[in-house]
């Protein structure tokens, strides 16, 4: 019972985590926090057999990935001689 228990709150956890996790490359690293949002996610849909969320967040991950890299280059390219 105790163990159900501890593996819940570590899915409410994880899933916490990768919610904040997948919309960072826009604020930080994409390089750093795309694969870090990507593996979360796989974790969750293996291992916590979360149903979709697992699968929708690998993909927001890969999404904002690119989206922050895009991102990132465009403020280099409009602000960086400031």
């Amino acid at each position: 019972m105790q163990e159900e228990s501890k593996k819940k709150d570590s899915k409410i956890l994880l899933l916490t985590i990768s919610w904040i996790a997948v919309f960072m490359p826009y604020l930080f690293s994409p390089i750093a926090f795309g694969p870090f949002s990507f593996f979360l996610g796989l974790v969750l849909k293996r291992d916590y057999k979360v149903g979709k969320q697992g699968k929708i967040i690998m993909v927001l991950a890969v999404v904002n990935t690119i989206g922050g890299m895009i991102f990132t280059n465009w403020v280099l390219r409009n602000y960086g001689g400031l």
